[in-house]
C-alpha cells in the first residue's frame, strides 16, 4: 500500500509555488530563497534596500518580480565573482529590480550575467556597475530587454558595457534608456539578429563610446530611436558595424536604420563604419543633425533616401534640444518629409530569407516607455502632434486604444486593450490565426505562427505587425 501511495503521489503535477521574501517574511533575502525555487515558480521581493546580498538563480521558467521599490547593492560582493544575480535557468523572468554598484577585479561585474537559454528582462534599473547585463555565447538563446534604464555603466576601460551580449541567436532591445557609460558602449551585441527599437541611447555627459557596436555584423533592425552622441565621448562612432569581422558568415549581414533621431554634440564624429563584407546598408527616414561624416566603409547595396542632414539642432525644430527632447514642433523641418520605410529581409527558423515591410510603429516615451506612433509622414523618431485638448479626437483615440508590441514580434507579442475586447488577428488572406477576449496588456504566443504580415484587430482600431519566426 505504501508503495502504491508513493507512486500516485510522485505522479501528481508539481504545483508552482510563490515565494515572498522580505524583511518581515520569512525569507528575507534574495540568496535566502534562491537555491529553494524550483522550476516555474515565483519569487516576489518586497521593497526595500538590500545590501550585499548576491546569489545565483539555477530554476527554469521562473519570474523574480520586485513588488515596489527594490535596490539590490552589491557592497564589493558579487556572485560566483561575476554579477549580484547570475542566472543560470533557461526561460526566466527579471522584472522590476534595481541593480547598483557591481564591481570585480575583472571588471565585468555586472547587474546580471545571463547563463541560462533565453531571458526576458524587463523594467529594471542597472546603476553604477561595471556591466549592466552581461550575456555570453550561446546560439539557442533570445534575449529580451525592454523598458530598462542602464546609467553610468563601465569600468572606464573601454572593455565594459551598459550591456554587452555575446553570441546569440536573437536579441531585442525595446524602449530602454541607456545613458552616460564610462568609456564602454551603450550597447554592445554579438547576436546574429539584433531588434533595436523605440529606445532613448544618448551620451549625454558620459564618456561613452559608440552608442551601438555590432562588432560582428549579422541582421540590424534600427528603428525609433533617439540616439545622442555627446561632446566628451571617448569615441566620435556613433554605429559600428562589423568591425571586428564578420564572423558569421552563413547569415545575412545587413543593417537597416529607419526613422531614427541622431544628434552629436561632438566636435567630429562618425554616423556609421561599417566592414566592407556588409551585404546592404538601409539609411531611410533619419534625422542627422551635426558635424558627422554619414559613412565610412562600404556595403554592396546602399539606400540612403530621405534623411534630414542638419549641422545645428537649432534647425531641426525640436522641442527642447538641450534636455534631450527630440520631438519635432509645428515649424519642424521633418514635418511630411518622410518617405517610404521599404522592406527589411531576415533568415527565419528555416533559413529561409524572409522580406517584410518596415512598420514605424510606436515612439519612445520618457523614461523607459513606449506609445504608438500616429502617422508617419514625419521623418525622425517623433510625428508632430498638435496640442489638443482633454477630448482627442476620435482617430487618435482609436491608435491608443490598440497597442502592439513589440513589433516585428517572434515568439511572443503583447496586445494591450483600453477596454474589454474581442482581438483578431489575420493573416494576408482573411484567415484567423487568433481570436481572444482583451483586456489590458495580453501576451499572444506566436510559437505556431509562421512568418509574415498580420493585422490586428479590434473594433474601432486595426494596425499590422510583422512576425518574423
Amino acid at each position: 500500500m505504501l508503495r502504491v501511495f508513493l507512486f500516485l503521489l510522485a505522479s501528481l503535477p508539481c504545483l508552482a509555488t510563490t515565494w515572498h521574501v522580505g524583511a518581515t517574511r520569512t525569507y528575507t533575502t534574495p540568496s535566502a530563497v534562491c537555491k529553494l525555487v524550483r522550476d516555474g515558480d515565483t519569487v516576489e521581493i518586497d521593497s526595500g534596500n538590500y545590501h550585499g546580498d548576491v546569489c545565483s538563480w539555477i530554476a527554469n521558467t521562473c519570474t523574480i518580480l520586485g513588488k515596489g521599490m527594490v535596490n539590490l547593492y552589491a557592497d564589493g560582493k558579487a556572485a560566483e565573482q561575476k554579477a549580484i544575480w547570475v542566472i543560470k535557468g533557461d526561460s526566466c523572468t527579471v522584472d522590476n529590480i534595481t541593480f547598483l554598484d557591481c564591481a570585480v577585479p575583472d571588471r565585468n561585474g555586472a547587474g546580471i550575467r545571463v547563463e541560462g537559454t533565453t531571458i526576458t528582462i524587463t523594467r529594471c534599473t542597472f546603476r553604477n556597475n561595471q556591466d549592466g547585463i552581461l550575456a555570453g555565447d550561446n546560439m539557442k538563446s533570445t534575449i529580451r530587454v525592454t523598458n530598462c534604464e542602464f546609467d553610468r555603466s563601465g569600468a572606464g576601460d573601454g572593455l565594459s558595457h551598459a550591456i554587452y551580449v555575446n553570441h546569440v541567436a536573437r536579441l531585442f532591445f525595446i524602449s530602454n534608456y541607456s545613458h552616460g557609460t564610462k568609456v564602454g558602449h551603450e550597447y554592445k551585441s554579438r547576436a546574429r539578429l539584433n531588434y533595436i527599437m523605440y529606445n532613448r541611447i544618448t551620451n549625454e555627459d558620459g564618456t561613452g563610446s559608440r552608442n551601438i557596436d555590432l562588432p560582428n555584423g549579422g541582421t540590424a533592425y534600427i528603428l525609433g530611436n533617439i540616439i545622442h552622441k555627446g561632446a566628451n565621448a571617448e569615441n566620435g562612432n556613433v554605429i559600428g558595424y562589423g568591425l571586428e569581422g564578420m564572423t558569421d558568415s552563413t547569415y545575412y549581414n545587413v543593417i537597416y536604420l529607419a526613422r531614427n533621431t541622431i544628434v552629436s554634440d561632438r566636435s567630429a564624429s562618425t554616423l556609421r563604419r561599417l566592414d566592407t563584407n556588409t551585404v546592404t546598408l538601409r539609411a531611410v527616414n533619419n534625422i542627422i543633425v551635426g558635424t558627422t561624416t554619414f559613412l565610412t566603409g562600404k556595403a554592396a547595396t546602399i539606400d540612403t533616401a530621405m534623411n534630414i542632414f542638419l549641422k545645428q539642432a537649432s534647425q531641426a525644430g525640436f522641442i527642447d534640444a538641450a534636455a534631450y527632447n527630440y520631438g519635432i514642433t509645428s515649424t519642424s523641418v521633418a514635418r511630411g518629409k518622410a518617405g517610404p520605410d521599404g522592406d527589411f529581409t531576415v533568415i527565419d527558423n528555416q533559413g529561409r530569407k524572409v522580406s517584410m515591410p518596415i512598420i514605424p510603429a510606436g515612439v519612445y516615451k520618457h523614461v523607459c516607455w513606449y506609445e504608438p506612433r500616429i502617422g508617419t509622414a514625419d521623418v525622425g523618431a517623433y510625428e508632430y502632434i498638435a496640442p489638443t485638448d482633454v477630448s482627442e479626437d476620435a482617430a487618435a483615440r482609436s491608435v491608443h486604444a490598440l497597442t502592439v508590441y513589440p513589433n516585428p514580434a517572434s515568439d511572443e507579442l503583447f496586445v494591450t486593450t483600453s477596454e474589454p475586447a474581442l482581438v483578431r488577428i489575420v493573416d494576408a488572406t482573411g484567415r484567423v490565426v487568433y481570436e481572444q477576449l482583451h483586456n489590458g496588456p495580453t501576451p499572444v504566443s506566436l510559437q505556431s505562427v509562421p512568418s509574415g504580415v498580420y493585422t490586428v484587430l479590434l473594433h474601432n482600431a486595426a494596425t499590422q505587425v510583422v512576425v518574423v519566426r
